[in-house]
């Protein structure tokens, strides 16, 4: 009788240390894997970027003139955008006349916001150089970061005035179409 209750407990015993070392074990692992995710940079997919400092995606947006958040601001605030519109004609029932129009301000904000695009990339390029050549100081840093402030400004300014520019040539039941097709439930 004793040793079948030595044998349980010592069974009991051995489990429970067995369990104990193998969530010991999973634990360090976990941390470790943790600690490799909080020290390496989100930026290293970068490294091999055509402009390294921009990710591969936001080149490309910007050279094509896409508006990647731009105009959130205006889109969030019933202020449709003119690509959406477009791509939405049908479900929105707009007229030729209305189609027409929005196309026209669509291509102009395409061909400055590619424009514009292209100048960042150009001057996005240069900072980057300075940084890896390690010709870059704090002068060259003001001008060369004060100038994309102001192409990045421009560029977003292109983007939010062509919503502005397209909304009235929509009916209030067409923006109202829009916001629910888009999934936003705005209040005004």
């Amino acid at each position: 009788m004793m040793n079948r209750q030595i044998i349980k407990y010592f069974s009991f015993f051995l489990g429970f240390s067995l369990a104990a070392f193998g969530l010991t074990a999973l634990a360090q692992q976990h941390h470790h894997s943790h600690e490799d995710l909080e020290t390496t940079s989100p930026y290293v997919e970068q490294l091999d970027s055509s402009v390294r400092g921009l990710s591969d995606e936001e080149v490309s947006e910007l050279l094509n003139g896409k508006g990647a958040g731009y105009a959130r601001m205006a889109e969030l605030n019933g202020y449709p955008g003119p690509r959406h519109i477009l791509d939405l004609r049908s479900q929105l029932n707009l007229s030729t006349q209305q189609t027409k129009e929005i196309q026209a301000v669509f291509e102009q904000m395409q061909s400055r916001a590619k424009s514009l695009g292209q100048i960042i990339i150009a001057k996005e390029q240069q900072l980057s150089d300075a940084f890896a050549s390690g010709s870059i100081n704090s002068t060259e840093l003001e001008k060369d970061t004060n100038q994309l402030g102001q192409l990045y400004g421009k560029l977003r300014k292109t983007h939010l005035q062509a919503h502005l520019s397209v909304t009235p040539l929509l009916s209030s039941e067409q923006i109202q179409k829009y916001n629910e097709i888009r999934g936003y439930k705005l209040e005004k």
